[in-house]
């Protein structure tokens, strides 16, 4: 019986690989995008000013390949993640959109997968996010899970909603249509905190990722996935598929995470660490200048009640004035001591001066 063809286009993804000094393992990169199951996808690949001769190496790659689908974009400066993010998102126009390390690899179903969660019949979302297996520079496997991600490992989260696999979409487009035993599940946007694997494991909506590639963040360096995943969850929240479908490496040369690794939780560098703060100040600067429209999606009390857990993670920003009516909410004594504190502090900083 021939096969009728579905009554629309499956949506194109938009693939952008950000290079910095990693001509060693991007060919592993590319090529795990070309051996991608899903097959509707451009990519372009950002070079960030390499000096280890990246650009050129990628230049007569893409030569040798020949598929039209990949391209190279070239920075004459260093800008960090946050610019290459924001070049490669501005030279394409895909619904969807995935960022892969220069040093990550995806495994052949990362995509499909992806967009079958996202077109599920149940909760629509901003981003999805899948498990990734750790490994080393030489491919070792280290681990098989990424802690960090707030998937189901016991038990099914009383926070998430369960996402049934197939329905509608399957019958009409049996491509797109993805079996896994790994559940999915969809949590929104008033759930708070990290719930995500690294950059390379995620996949966003254009219009929940345009705002915030928009926005002037402060951080540069790395970190990117931090701003992006953080703030486009706002919009829409998050699918997490258990499922590990990428490669993350740790080999030493990570701007975010050391070598040290033994079956527990990926470890920050000391100085990453404390750039966190940066990021996590950038964070407050984006909900504070949407305020609007975030209260308007979420609700009135979307924005204290992110804050007030924002600041519990990240200390540093309790002192930051702007966030007082937020913090103390209902709170009058708490608000007077919190003035007062800030008050004593400036007196103190004048009388140093």
């Amino acid at each position: 019986m021939e096969e009728k063809s579905p009554p629309f286009e499956l949506p194109r993804v938009a693939v952008v690989i950000t290079c910095y000094n990693y001509r060693s393992y991007v060919e592993r990169a590319i090529r795990s995008v070309l051996a991608q199951t899903y097959r509707n996808w451009d990519c372009v690949i950002v070079d960030d000013a390499s000096t280890d001769g990246s650009a050129d190496y990628i230049r007569q790659l893409l030569r040798d390949i020949g598929d039209p689908r990949l391209r190279l974009l070239t920075r004459q400066e260093n800008g960090g993640q946050i610019a290459g993010f924001r070049d490669g998102f501005a030279a394409t126009d895909a619904p969807f959109i995935a960022f892969l390390d220069a040093d990550d690899v995806w495994l052949p179903d990362f995509l499909l997968a992806h967009l079958s969660a996202h077109l599920n019949a149940t909760h629509s979302a901003a981003l999805s996010s899948s498990d990734v297996l750790l490994v080393d520079g030489n491919d070792t496997l280290l681990a098989g899970t990424y802690l960090a991600l707030r998937k189901p490992r016991s038990e099914p989260d009383r926070n998430g909603v369960a996402i049934a696999p197939g329905g509608q979409l399957a019958g009409l487009a049996p491509g797109i249509a993805y079996a896994s035993q790994h559940p999915v599940t969809y949590f929104g946007p008033a759930v708070y905190g990290w719930l995500w694997a690294p950059c390379s494991a995620i996949v966003y909506r254009r219009g929940a990722l345009e705002p915030v590639l928009s926005f002037p963040f402060k951080a540069k360096p790395a970190g990117a996935d931090y701003l992006t995943a953080m703030c486009a969850h706002m919009a829409g929240g998050t699918l997490i598929l258990s499922q590990a479908l990428s490669l993350y490496r740790l080999h030493g040369a990570n701007l975010s995470t050391g070598t040290a690794f033994a079956g527990g939780p990926v470890r920050q560098t000391p100085a990453y660490r404390a750039y966190r703060s940066v990021l996590a100040a950038d964070v407050v600067d984006y909900v504070l200048a949407n305020s609007s429209w975030l209260s308007d999606v979420n609700g009135r009390n979307f924005i204290p009640t992110f804050l007030k857990h924002h600041v519990r993670q990240s200390r540093d920003l309790a002192t930051d004035p702007r966030l007082i009516r937020y913090l103390t909410r209902g709170q009058p004594l708490q608000r007077l001591r919190m003035h007062a504190a800030r008050w004593l502090r400036r007196l103190k900083g004048s009388a140093r001066s």
